[in-house]
């Protein structure tokens, strides 16, 4: 991996980790109940592909010899891998450290919204019941649990940028 290669993905690994951390603090500020909206899920998927492939796309332009798939994917994934540590490292931080109630409170909203699609799926009052103990007993921003999260987000994205390198990627000529 050429070194402006490997700059220009942590750069935007930086940008990516600011603009998850800036989204973060917006919904905690103003409504803490949208972090339980499917649809940030979808804004997070949108932003963290984009800026991956934009950082690919600019390191390919960047490149001075062949660009491989090798150097597609690393370019991808080191700007997804620093993007996600900082939202990650944050999280822990906000939900541990600045405000454990908002992660009580997040935890109560996830809960409610699980029930309300428990009941729509005809699940039985008692299984709603037994699925909601269970939940309680999770403690969804311990270490262990956003540290699972983090890693499967992680592969989850890298199996997409597997693809995004292939797309990026140039083939060598004496090879055909």
């Amino acid at each position: 991996m050429e070194k402006s290669t490997k700059k220009l993905a942590t750069s935007y690994g930086l940008y990516l980790g600011i603009a998850l951390i800036l989204i973060t603090v917006l919904i905690y500020a103003f409504d803490i109940s949208l972090m339980t909206e499917w649809y940030l899920m979808v804004i997070n998927l949108v932003l963290i592909l984009a800026l991956g492939t934009m950082a690919v796309k600019k390191s390919k332009e960047a490149s001075t010899s062949l660009f491989s798939f090798k150097n597609a994917f690393s370019s991808y994934f080191l700007t997804v891998l620093i993007g996600l540590f900082i939202a990650t490292i944050f999280s822990l931080i906000l939900f541990n450290l600045i405000d454990p109630e908002a992660a009580e409170t997040l935890k109560e909203l996830t809960m409610e919204k699980q029930a309300a699609m428990f009941e729509n799926f005809g699940m039985t009052e008692a299984q709603i019941n037994e699925a909601m103990v269970e939940m309680q007993k999770q403690e969804t921003f311990s270490l262990k649990n956003i540290g699972i999260s983090f890693a499967s987000q992680l592969v989850i994205f890298s199996i997409i940028g597997l693809i995004i390198a292939l797309i990026f990627r140039e083939k060598d000529p004496t090879n055909a």
